[in-house]
């Protein structure tokens, strides 16, 4: 597991024979490439959803460009049992949790209603609101303890929050409570821990604090992370939370030595890959071990393609602020980071790139393949039924007063 920079990593092989320093750092690396990969995947995804919408092909996008490390880092630390409450942002954190797939992130993006095809809402739903199956097709609870599990994402920002007061609480009840143990598709003892996500702006909405309070007070293994680029909407972050910073709003809430009630509070950045991963391997920790609630507060993201959409941060964002955001996209920083600690070189950066760009495209185009094969069959349905139609009218072709007569 990847918890702390590539040197001290390196150090710590130095104890140990050279044929398993070798090993162990070639296993480290490939880790770090796999990764490299798949947020350059998520982000190509990005990129090609909003070209479909902006094209006609799909009616709304919204997506977590930007995110991409920060959401593996959390993903490393998601085990088979604990369970998702998010929202639209998420897509990287699916695909590393394995819980969804590029074709799947584009069949929602389309519309796709076949659940075989778009499992997590069947259309139901905007795109990138996932969900997970939680009974068989003969109406049977599929073991959730072996699996991992998201509920289902709902519009409303912050609507996410409450549920993961229930979801983490579940685990308690199943830990303290003997009468439980038998439920063995259900929970292992309670080891399971509710990942929440929230973005920066809907912090300030009551749910995001009513909910905070409750697991402070219940002692519940919640993880909450927050995704701060600085913005919601146009809207910058000091206009709408105290000090410009939920993890200092919240400071009143940190537990303390000999506190009984409380959360743990850590901050990284976005673009800090290495920190990252250290940062929630410890956070996940003590909140699965403990049952204490955490929160997270990533700071510095970005939003390379703006909100959504429907709308340009060209318009609102100042040229230095876009700027800033360039330089510290998390991409480029992995990008760089990768480098310096002579993990690989720019010719296989280059090439995984070019792999990520070329998965995404593929699994565009089959999706939208799937989407349109029984659209256009029956559009030639159709057609052969209205020629057939025509050709069996004796008055097509005459006057209407001929057909009249």
């Amino acid at each position: 597991m990847i918890t702390s920079n590539t040197k001290e990593n390196i150090r710590n092989f130095q104890d140990d024979t050279e044929e398993k320093k070798a090993i162990q750092f070639e296993d480290f690396r490939r880790e770090v490439l796999n990764d490299y990969k798949l947020a350059h995947l998520s982000r190509q995804m990005s990129l090609l959803a909003r070209r479909e919408v902006l094209s006609g092909k799909a009616k709304f996008g919204i997506f977590g460009d930007g995110k991409e490390i920060a959401q593996i880092a959390m993903a490393r630390q998601f085990k088979e049992g604990d369970w998702r409450s998010g929202y639209y942002r998420d897509q990287t954190f699916m695909l590393a949790t394995g819980m969804t797939t590029p074709k799947q992130f584009f069949a929602m993006l389309y519309g796709e209603t076949r659940t075989e095809l778009n499992p997590d809402n069947g259309g139901r739903s905007m795109n990138n609101h996932f969900g997970s199956r939680l009974i068989d097709p003969d109406g049977n609870w599929i073991n959730q303890a072996e699996n991992k599990n998201t509920s289902s994402d709902i519009s409303p920002t912050g609507g996410q929050m409450p549920r993961l007061v229930g979801l983490a609480l579940a685990s308690k009840l199943y830990r303290e409570q003997p009468e439980l143990n038998h439920l063995k598709s259900f929970s292992k003892n309670g080891n399971e821990v509710a990942f929440g996500t929230i973005g920066d702006a809907s912090t300030s909405e009551g749910l995001f604090f009513e909910t905070m309070n409750a697991a402070a007070v219940l002692q519940i293994p919640m993880a909450v992370s927050v995704w701060d680029d600085g913005y919601g909407i146009s809207v910058p972050v000091d206009l709408q939370t105290v000090k410009a910073s939920i993890s200092k709003a919240l400071k009143g809430f940190e537990k303390q030595k000999g506190d009984a009630g409380g959360i743990l509070i850590f901050e990284g950045f976005g673009w800090d890959y290495a920190g990252l991963c250290q940062m929630y391997e410890e956070g996940i920790r003590k909140c699965r071990e403990e049952h204490v609630p955490v929160l997270f507060h990533v700071k510095e993201l970005t939003q390379p393609t703006g909100h959504s959409t429907s709308g340009s941060h060209e318009r609102y964002k100042p040229k230095e602020r876009l700027e800033w955001e360039k330089e510290k996209d998390g991409l480029l920083q992995m990008h760089k980071w990768i480098l310096e600690t002579k993990l690989a070189d720019e010719a296989t950066l280059n090439r995984l790139e070019t792999e990520a760009q070329e998965e995404a495209q593929a699994a565009q185009k089959e999706a939208f393949r799937e989407i349109m094969t029984p659209i256009r069959e029956e559009k030639t349905q159709l057609i052969e039924m209205i020629r057939t139609k025509k050709m069996r009218l004796p008055f097509m072709g005459r006057r209407t007063d001929q057909c009249h007569n």
